[in-house]
């Protein structure tokens, strides 16, 4: 069981949902019809920025033994890496502005920062689950989407509740959080995310 646990929890990790996000963006309405090589570029560099870059600086920091595991399991360990995180993702909102991604989408990426650094100064105290910001978050921007392009997000929204709880239980099976901590981290992602893409 903690292997499948641990499978999910690496499919689903938190610095790869930017990623998970564009490609689920440029599936929908108007968006199925950019350009192929808009879409891959805007794809690898989100990915780059959000995954590659964050998880670079982790892999340094363990190296340097500030960290002990990639998990990030130590609460107080957790707090250089979420700077990296957040620089890498104003980076990202920089490089999403200037290849004139819509405002909405572009506020989403806010949403996701702002999570974050929440996130963040809640750690300096208590251990709120990241994975389940990061669905929330997705699922957020499912919501925010649909709306901006008037598709019915009832199947995908659905899905991503789904997946959400399995993800819940993969970190509660793990005992990496608490039920409390996944679901305010969760609600966290989920909130911001649709206040803010709202908003623009």
């Amino acid at each position: 069981m903690n292997k499948i646990a641990q499978l999910i929890s690496a499919i689903f990790q938190p610095l790869l949902f930017p990623s998970y996000g564009m490609l689920l963006l440029f599936q929908t309405g108007n968006f199925v019809y950019f350009n192929t090589q808009y879409k891959a570029y805007s794809i690898l560099s989100v990915f780059i920025l959000t995954a590659v870059i964050p998880f670079t600086a982790i892999l340094i920091l363990k190296k340097a033994k500030l960290v002990t595991s990639f998990q990030l399991e130590q609460r107080k360990e957790r707090t250089l890496p979420y700077i990296f995180v957040i620089l890498s993702y104003l980076a990202t909102i920089l490089f999403l502005y200037r290849i004139f991604m819509p405002l909405y989408v572009v506020a989403l990426m806010v949403g996701v920062l702002i999570s974050t650094i929440l996130i963040m100064l809640l750690n300096l105290k208590w251990k709120v689950s990241a994975h389940l910001s990061a669905i929330g978050g997705l699922s957020a921007a499912i919501v925010v989407v649909s709306y901006r392009l008037g598709i019915n997000p009832v199947g995908l929204l659905s899905a991503a509740f789904v997946l959400a709880g399995l993800i819940a239980t993969s970190r509660i099976q793990l005992k990496a959080h608490t039920l409390l901590q996944t679901l305010v981290g969760f609600g966290i992602g989920f909130i911001v995310l649709v206040l803010v893409g709202s908003y623009f």
